[in-house]
């Protein structure tokens, strides 16, 4: 077979099928698999086109193959040549049989600005498949081992809500490679939205940016209504409401979490995703106090959990603005002005499967129902006072100097009004316990989630978003 191989390229004779397989739409790789597999002895029918122009072409620029790919999975190099990646990167694929042997694709990597910059090797799609599959099974074991020496912790911290749905978004993104739905490499090509594209903003400012853009420009932007869904406090958008928004014209405001942009993206509705990086904690504070003096949200949270978003979720962003100046507002118009004039990275191959029974594929535990996106975008639940056992620490307070003896079920710290109504409180809570050592120990408890509460190292705290997927 190898014979044969080098007879056609020798000819310069291109095929163009063989037997019953059309050749025009396959890499030089898959070409090579399809003849190397024919068994031995077999007749073949092949139809050519005598190319010249176009093999002396390839033999002098080493480029047999042209087509773009959006990855699904993190890889580090392991080759000098090679490329390293995170989920989300583009490359253009320059030859899928690089020096002429299985195994690695030659690439250049696509930057923001839809130009070529570096160029190296990345692993083929069968290499490629079994790296995504051995990360998901690394991932659920790394959370299976999480879960049992750190569970307590967790289910002591008043932040477990948010830890809840950050492991969630992550699982979701990588559920999504798993399950089937995204391959390692998807392909792609540059194309303009012929709709409004739906705008998600990130960041400690979500709610404000949202307000202003849909009350100040309401021929542009107009948020997209939440339901309740099944009596329960968590909140409902159907992506219904989100193509009707987008028949208007406007831009659908959408409050989402990173694994929902993800499965926007996968429906091919392309968010405009902006991310508003934010100074300090300082400066969060003030600038809600500015123009949301009625806000129960706590800065320190939404600092940590901009954080977060930042380390973890970055690729998931369009664009990010800097809360540092001014003109954050301007900015973010521009940016989806922008954006909705240029070119998009879609998917080569339109969906074909229904819109609700993706959905419930991609999250089966909570499938809500056909055509709905679950969340509550009206407030961050999980850094407000949920429950009623106790004030909130909210950015009309000092956050820095309080005492509490414990944390509410929103984390957010019950202070002492005096030493009296403390030893009140220990006494009243000593009644509920059955002895001593068990009141001990509860207390023990106590003291170190209020010591690692008062911590502001990267690791005590995980972000989570008020809309879950």
């Amino acid at each position: 077979m190898p014979y044969f191989l080098l007879a056609v390229l020798c000819l310069s004779a291109f095929p163009w099928q063989v037997n019953n397989t059309s050749f025009q739409n396959l890499t030089r790789e898959e070409a090579v698999e399809y003849l190397m597999s024919l068994p031995p002895g077999e007749d073949i029918t092949l139809w050519t086109q005598n190319k010249q122009d176009i093999y002396r072409k390839v033999i002098s620029s080493n480029v047999g193959d042209s087509f773009y790919i959006r990855t699904h999975f993190d890889f580090e190099k392991d080759t000098p040549s090679g490329l390293s990646f995170v989920r989300g990167d583009v490359f253009h694929v320059l030859d899928t049989l690089y020096r002429g042997r299985q195994g690695s694709w030659l690439a250049v990597r696509m930057g923001r600005d839809l130009q070529e910059q570096d160029r190296g090797i990345i692993p083929n799609q069968s290499r490629a498949e079994q790296i995504a599959s051995l990360e998901s099974v690394l991932k659920a074991t790394s959370s299976a081992s999480l879960s049992g020496a750190r569970a307590e912790f967790w289910k002591l911290r008043g932040l477990r809500g948010a830890k809840k749905l950050l492991r969630k978004s992550r699982e979701d993104l990588s559920a999504l490679t798993k399950q089937g739905h995204y391959p390692p490499y998807e392909r792609v090509v540059l194309k303009e939205a012929s709709f409004k594209r739906p705008v998600v903003i990130l960041g400690p400012i979500t709610d404000i940016a949202m307000h202003k853009l849909s009350t100040e420009l309401p021929e542009l932007f107009e948020i997209a209504p939440s339901l309740p869904r099944d009596g329960a406090s968590a909140k409902v958008i159907k992506m219904d409401s989100v193509q009707q928004i987008a028949e208007k014209g406007k831009h659908a405001l959408l409050d989402i979490t990173p694994s929902a942009v993800e499965r926007l993206n996968y429906m091919q509705y392309y968010p405009v995703v902006v991310f508003c990086e934010p100074e300090s904690r300082q400066g969060i504070k003030a600038m809600r106090q500015w123009l949301a003096p009625d806000s129960r949200k706590s800065s320190r949270r939404l600092y940590a959990q901009a954080s977060k978003m930042k380390k973890h979720c970055s690729h998931l962003f369009t664009a990010t603005v800097s809360l540092s100046s001014s003109a954050w507002y301007e900015a973010i118009k521009d940016i989806v002005r922008t954006q909705q004039n240029q070119p998009v990275w879609t998917a080569a191959e339109q969906l074909d499967v229904a819109l609700e029974d993706s959905l419930d594929l991609l999250n089966p535990s909570r499938a809500a129902g056909s055509g709905y996106l679950t969340c509550d975008s009206r407030a961050n639940s999980d850094y407000e006072d949920t429950d009623g056992e106790s004030g909130a620490c909210t950015d009309g307070e000092a956050e820095d100097t309080y005492n509490q003896e414990g944390l509410s079920r929103s984390s957010e710290p019950a202070q002492a009004s005096s030493n009296q109504g403390l030893r009140d409180q220990v006494t009243e809570e000593q009644q509920h316990y059955s002895n001593i050592r068990e009141y001990e120990h509860a207390a023990v408890r106590k003291r170190f989630t209020q010591a690692r509460d008062d911590s502001d190292e990267d690791e005590g705290y995980e972000w989570g978003p008020a809309t879950d997927v």
